[in-house]
């Protein structure tokens, strides 16, 4: 689920907005927060500044927690506020309270209501977010009042984040209400429960309340973790409540079901067990065309478990004004399209998208609008240019679309992040076009995230969940595109690099002293027509051109040449050209311009090589000459100049940019031939049968066999030769 960032006030209130961020930001980044008291014995106010909670902290049931705007809890992992007393939270419109992780990846847990007290729970203008469980009513509470209005829960991925669990019945004496009244819940993977909703003294309100774009997963269409509100209602001995449950946007959520290769998208509303008649959910908004789906659900319900029997006689066109804003409708080519999580596919959208609110929208500094798409088994993200138009009272807001992106990357979907209406509270985030994303890419979603994590994957917190994907610059610049640190990978692409270095020669004129392979080091010179099938797969048609050089006069002191006794006084350059075709492989997925990418590479090649000798300043070509004796005699021994190799390498890049890598490799050729220096186990030859086979050349013929004037075999070993080159690369994105 993609975030948005908080939005504590309305456009008139931005420069104290961004003041408060700056100072809020620095006080944090400093690690100046104070520190939440672990006993809480006497009534404590906080009316400002940042506190940490640490650990388990208890306040006690003869006092009150009291907290105020410009106070922000920060909750480390698993902590928790144990209230066995009073809590009054009082935020203001615009100025809401917070109350959020310390570390998202470690989340916090919140606060758990426990015991009977003689106190009120009052929670008014708080953000909750990104925590554990922020409200839990443990087993047997009891209050003089519960009333939780005008707040937001949003960005809560751990199964039940709001729980009311069943009343102290003994110790009751008075009517109980709870007031869960004008909050938003938006973008969670859980659900708020209540336990025990049936009891005749206890009146539970759910009234007036947003829950939109909550995404589940799961293997059944109705539970505790796959709706956003789940009501055990049972039918008790004397009068029986119903809770009121009206006046509430109960839309665009919705669960995937897992099957065994499949995923079935569906929406979802609520879901309620228990062995009541049955439950009245009229004068709520579903959605369009939702009174279908909740027949066809209620009936499942009915006849398959003990549950109530869903009424619904009355519902909603359209979400009532005075609902928290969300939006509702989206216009694509001048048309209202209901339901835009759904229906909408990549290719129906055009440069201007109309978005419609039940309220006036304004755009927060955090406003954007991003395009989330997959290519390669990879979810990307990027930034869309944008600008903004408000029309009708601002319920309606065009949104202009200035990028292309869209039609290079067809496999994705919209996600629009941070409006706020007038009193600060978030828009649930927007995402156009995700259910046809998901249901193209379920095989996709199963496979790779092993049943559980597609709600994550697509929809999961924009600030510190990317679990898939780059980072997502939070810069209020409506022109962003990718973040610079990204890399933006086309599905299949072609490339070409450059690369120089030096060679490297094994053979019979070396020993395998790493000082004897830098003077024998000879210019290298590479080309590469790459072919990138996906990520972690390339083509590549290569042509390189080397020189390799041997020379024994060097080894006399430094140990044993292979195969002789080194006092033969032999040297041989040798100009390789070769062309080939390998595979490379990149094991892992980089999606950082920062990351070093480690290669593997194989292939088969075929190369020209021509070994010569110098003699009196001259170079001679050696194969014609027949230096171990194929040419006495007229025989036709002479090995050949062309043969086969198996080349293998690794490779360290790096991007400079989105098109260019610079990187270091190093690859060996193996050989099936011994005459690249031409010394192999042959003979020496004798010297006047050589004269004879090169009349031209006569005793030079000899002192480039044998200057040293040996006897026996010019070499012992009978290993194949073979080369290698270190190299620096340039490769270019075509």
């Amino acid at each position: 689920m993609i975030t948005m960032k908080k939005i504590k006030c309305n456009i008139s209130h931005c420069t104290f907005l961004l003041i408060t961020l700056i100072l809020t930001f620095g006080s944090v980044s400093g690690q100046t927060m104070k520190s939440f008291p672990k006993i809480v014995d006497s009534n404590l106010t906080l009316d400002s500044g940042d506190y940490v909670v640490k650990g388990n902290n208890i306040v006690r049931s003869t006092v009150t927690l009291s907290i105020h705007s410009g106070t922000a809890l920060h909750f480390s992992e698993n902590a928790v506020i144990q209230v066995k007393g009073g809590l009054r939270i009082k935020g203001n419109a615009g100025d809401f309270v917070t109350i959020t992780s310390l570390d998202d990846t470690k989340p916090g847990m919140g606060f758990t209501i426990l015991q009977e007290s003689n106190s009120k729970v009052d929670i008014q203008y708080a953000d909750f977010n990104k925590l554990k469980k922020p409200i839990k009513f443990e087993r047997y509470w009891l209050r003089q009042a519960v009333d939780i209005k005008n707040s937001m829960f949003h960005h809560m991925n751990h199964g039940v984040y709001f729980e009311i669990q069943e009343i102290d019945k003994i110790l009751i004496r008075n009517s109980l209400i709870v007031n869960i009244t004008g909050n938003t819940f938006s973008n969670n993977t859980g659900s708020l429960m209540i336990s025990d909703a049936a009891w005749e003294q206890l009146h539970i309100n759910i009234t007036n309340n947003v829950f939109s774009r909550n995404e589940f997963i799961g293997r059944e269409l109705n539970g505790i973790f796959t709706t956003p509100l789940f009501i055990n209602y049972n039918e008790k001995e004397g009068q029986l409540k119903q809770p009121a449950i009206k006046d509430n946007s109960i839309s665009y959520n919705y669960v995937g079901l897992i099957g065994y290769d499949t995923v079935e998208f569906l929406p979802v509303y609520l879901t309620a067990v228990g062995s009541a008649d049955k439950l009245n959910i009229s004068n709520n908004y579903y959605g369009v065309n939702a009174d279908k789906f909740l027949e066809m659900n209620s009936e499942i319900i009915h006849s398959s478990q003990r549950a109530p029997f869903i009424e619904y006689s009355t519902l909603y066109s359209k979400p009532l004004e005075t609902n928290n804003g969300h939006i509702y409708k989206v216009g694509v080519n001048g048309v209202e399209v209901d339901n835009p999580n759904y229906d909408l596919h990549i290719d129906q959208f055009t440069d201007v998208i109309e978005l419609i609110g039940n309220k006036a929208a304004l755009p927060s500094p955090s406003f954007d609008v991003t395009y989330i798409y997959l290519v390669d088994d990879t979810l990307r993200r990027y930034q869309i240019s944008h600008r903004l138009e408000f029309l009708n009272g601002n319920l309606k807001t065009k949104l202009y679309l200035e990028d292309k992106i869209l039609k290079k990357f067809e496999n994705g979907y919209l996600e629009i992040a941070g409006l706020v209406d007038e009193n600060g509270f978030e828009f649930p985030t927007v995402n156009i076009g995700i259910r046809n994303f998901l249901n193209k890419n379920r095989k996709f979603l199963v496979n790779q995230y092993n049943y559980m994590s597609i709600p994550r994957m697509a929809m999961t917190n924009r600030d510190y969940y990317i679990t898939l994907n780059s980072k997502i610059s939070d810069k209020a610049d409506t022109n962003v595109n990718i973040d610079e640190d990204d890399i933006l990978i086309s599905k299949k692409y072609w490339d070409f690099q450059l690369s120089t270095g030096s060679s490297v020669y094994f053979g019979d004129l070396v020993t395998s002293s790493v000082s004897i392979y830098v003077p024998n080091s000879r210019p290298y010179l590479g080309f590469r027509l790459g072919y990138n099938v996906n990520e972690h797969w390339k083509f590549q048609l290569r042509q390189n051109s080397t020189i390799i050089a041997g020379d024994d006069r060097r080894e006399t002191t430094l140990g044993k040449i292979r195969g002789t006794n080194y006092e033969r006084g032999l040297s041989v350059r040798t100009t390789i050209i070769d062309l080939g075709l390998s595979a490379e492989l990149k094991p892992w997925r980089h999606k950082k311009i920062s990351s070093l990418m480690p290669s593997f590479n194989a292939g088969i090649s075929g190369f020209y090589f021509n070994p010569q000798s110098e003699y009196k300043g001259v170079y001679y070509n050696l194969r014609p000459i027949g230096t171990e004796g194929q040419t006495i005699d007229g025989s036709k021994n002479a090995y050949r100049k062309f043969a086969l190799s198996i080349p293998v390498g690794m490779k360290l890049e790096r991007h400079i940019n989105q098109n260019l890598i610079f990187g270091m490799s190093w690859t060996y050729h193996k050989l099936f031939i011994d005459y690249l220096d031409d010394v192999s186990i042959g003979r020496y030859p004798e010297a006047e049968a050589l004269k004879a086979a090169n009349p031209d050349l006569a005793d030079i013929a000899v002192k480039l066999s044998n200057p040293k004037d040996q006897s026996g075999q010019r070499s012992y070993s009978a290993d194949n030769d073979g080369f290698g080159y270190f190299a620096l690369t340039a490769t270019w994105k075509l």
